[in-house]
């Protein structure tokens, strides 16, 4: 298991724990957190990932996790994965994220400057990844969702 999908998991566990009130999750407690994880990582659920500056690092840490979610994905949905900013009309596909990813890291100086469009495109990527990756994690311990 890589990294990122761990983090995933330990971070589902955990607040299926303390949904629970205690040391042990329980099986309604372990549905709600998988829900509430499924629900999108703009939800503000993902604690790690509402500022900007931690997930650019968070990002190029996990860079080739990231990689092997959209490896995954293109496997498992014989599709590339393409982000669609509704409020701009812009496309951001898997070539372009994966590329960024490589280019980093990148910091908030250059999320705000020059580089903000590669900044941002590894962001699309992490979120892309922990998304993917509560799904997976989600029917492997909650199968009934």
């Amino acid at each position: 298991m890589n990294r990122l999908k761990s983090y995933v998991r330990r971070t589902m566990l955990q607040s299926a724990r303390d949904y629970a009130g205690g040391k042990r999750r329980t099986a309604d407690s372990t549905r709600a957190a998988c829900i509430d994880a499924m629900r999108g990582t703009d939800s503000g659920w993902w604690a790690d990932l509402i500022y900007t500056a931690p997930m650019l690092d968070m990002a190029h840490n996990y860079r080739r996790d990231i990689a092997t979610a959209f490896a995954e994905y293109r496997d498992e949905t014989g599709d590339r994965y393409t982000f669609r900013d509704s409020s701009t009309g812009t496309e951001t596909d898997a070539d372009e994220i994966l590329s960024a990813l490589l280019r980093g890291p990148f910091d908030f100086e250059d999320y705000r400057g020059m580089n903000g469009d590669d900044a941002d495109a590894t962001l699309l990527g992490l979120r892309f990844a922990v998304e993917w990756y509560a799904g997976q994690t989600a029917r492997d311990i909650c199968p009934d969702i």
